[in-house]
């Protein structure tokens, strides 16, 4: 069992982000062009808030204990941040979107410097797709989570008027 995951974890992992990822931009199309169904995704969204939040971090925790203890990826620094730090996800979505302009080639100069042995913040270990990568799955969550607190919010301030 652990050979099979081992095995299929990166093209199982980086097409549910990608699935994932159409869905969501899919989503806030339909919301943003349609205004009926706005009011139907907002109140969804109210009422699952708790249950949305769950599966999403979930999913991150998850994926990320497959990745580290079964597949044998080592965690970097900032991928332990990202653990430990999934509720505040506004500092936790920079560093993953940082991590992820930087593997994908761009570069700005040494902001925060990879402090893991061996420069392991270096190493792309999954590139699905030419765009997924262990950072853009984490940013994808953050994301994810912080756009459904927005809608929640959002949702209840026009319930209490």
């Amino acid at each position: 069992m652990i050979q099979f995951i081992q095995t299929n974890a990166t093209p199982i992992v980086g097409f549910l982000t990608m699935l994932s990822n159409v869905i969501f931009v899919g989503v806030i199309l339909v919301i943003v062009l349609h205004s009926g169904t706005r009011a139907k995704m907002y109140a969804f969204v109210h009422k699952y808030i708790l249950e949305l939040l769950f599966w999403g971090i979930m999913a991150a925790v998850v994926g990320s204990l497959v990745y580290s203890e079964i597949v044998g990826f080592p965690a970097c620094d900032l991928c332990w941040y990202q653990r430990l730090f999934l509720y505040p996800q506004a500092i936790i979505v920079l560093l993953a979107l940082y991590q992820s302009i930087i593997q994908w080639g761009f570069s700005f100069g040494s902001i925060l410097d990879c402090t893991a042995v061996g420069g392991e913040c270096a190493k792309v270990y999954v590139n699905e797709y030419s765009y997924i990568t262990i950072p853009f799955m984490s940013l994808s969550v953050f994301v994810y989570i912080i756009t459904m607190k927005y809608v929640y919010y959002s949702h209840r301030k026009n319930i209490e008027k």
